[in-house]
């Protein structure tokens, strides 16, 4: 309905116009929902081919060897060794790990010394990336005690130690996970020789350590 002159400037809508601006709402909802998923689907599928598939034309890459695992590098410390048997004893006795447990049993190592990793046992010791943010750091040395535990036979039956790890400390760290994702996927653009190994091998990384497949 069209007025003349006077307060109103513009037509005001009907209620015929809500309704049929209701109805293609309703219609598009569905197709934006069928679009999110074919997409998704194409994704998945695009990267689990390429993961496949996929090879990098120069194989030349760098051999990498963990400083932290060479005991004439870092020998064993026995503060250490003893701190984390403290733990494995207050997990079997039910007890909650705290952020003050981790701090007394990881070692903080520079990234060139443990290139591609974010944390790793070695020689029954608890080695954690300098470059990782504090909630990342707490995560990851939760993921690698979960480890000493499983090797203690602490593993509740797992069929799948990688997975029932990472899992173990997002349950206590969710913010680390996200935090390990984000700092995991940088480190790894800036090591990549390409896009496409860097978009791939993120891909298998991501399937081993948090899907059950």
């Amino acid at each position: 309905m069209s007025r003349g002159p006077g307060p109103f400037l513009f037509d005001i809508p009907g209620p015929n116009f809500y309704t049929v601006t209701m109805t293609k709402k309703k219609r598009l909802l569905p197709r934006f929902l069928l679009g999110s998923l074919f997409i998704l689907v194409f994704m998945i599928l695009f990267l689990e081919l390429g993961s496949r598939l996929y090879r990098e034309p120069d194989q030349n890459f760098p051999t990498f060897e963990w400083a932290v695992c060479d005991l004439d590098r870092y020998p064993q410390d026995e503060g250490k060794l003893v701190v984390i048997q403290e733990l494995v004893g207050k997990k079997a006795r039910g007890e909650k790990i705290t952020r003050e447990d981790l701090d007394r049993a990881l070692i903080s190592a520079p990234q060139d010394q443990m290139p591609n990793l974010n944390g790793v046992v070695c020689n029954q010791m608890i080695f954690i990336s300098s470059r990782l943010p504090e909630s990342a750091r707490y995560y990851v040395a939760r993921h690698e005690l979960e480890h000493v535990f499983q090797q203690h036979g602490m593993d509740g039956d797992c069929q799948d130690w990688e997975l029932c790890a990472t899992w173990a400390a997002a349950w206590e760290f969710p913010l680390g996970l996200l935090r390990t994702i984000t700092s995991s996927l940088r480190e790894a653009y800036r090591i990549s020789p390409s896009l496409w190994s860097f978009l791939f091998s993120s891909w298998r990384v991501f399937k081993f350590t948090l899907l059950p497949w």
